[in-house]
């Protein structure tokens, strides 16, 4: 894979932000990792971001929240939802305001890299193990 595609990974919960970062490092990705979306939404490479990875459930935005205000601001950033906290209408509420995955924790990395590469080609995965 392309060291030019960026993946930011949010996540409050700093072992799965590592151990998510590390995934991604590993197949080749650069990586920008992130405690909150508030930092996310303060970095100077949001507009460059290729894919985000993001927890559902965090402190002061959550993962939708984030991806809903990413699209009304005009950055289309194909996001990858998880969640420790799986919920079925969630997840299709998710997958119909255009995330591309909705995926259970602990997530399973060949699931995860498929989703990651079918963001990256623009398309939509329903994907959940």
């Amino acid at each position: 894979m392309s060291s030019e595609i960026q993946i930011a990974i949010i996540d409050d919960d700093e072992q799965s932000r590592v151990a998510l970062a590390g995934l991604m490092e590993a197949m080749g990705f650069t990586i920008e990792a992130f405690p909150s979306a508030g930092d996310f939404l303060a970095s100077p490479n949001v507009r460059h971001t290729s894919c985000l990875i993001v927890d559902v459930h965090m402190p002061r935005m959550t993962g939708t929240e984030l991806h809903s205000r990413l699209v009304g601001s005009g950055y289309e950033i194909p996001t990858i939802l998880i969640t420790a906290y799986p919920d079925d209408s969630a997840r299709a509420q998710a997958l119909a305001q255009g995330v591309v995955g909705y995926l259970a924790k602990p997530i399973d990395d060949e699931v995860l890299l498929g989703c990651v590469e079918l963001a990256l080609r623009g398309a939509k995965s329903d994907e959940n193990p």
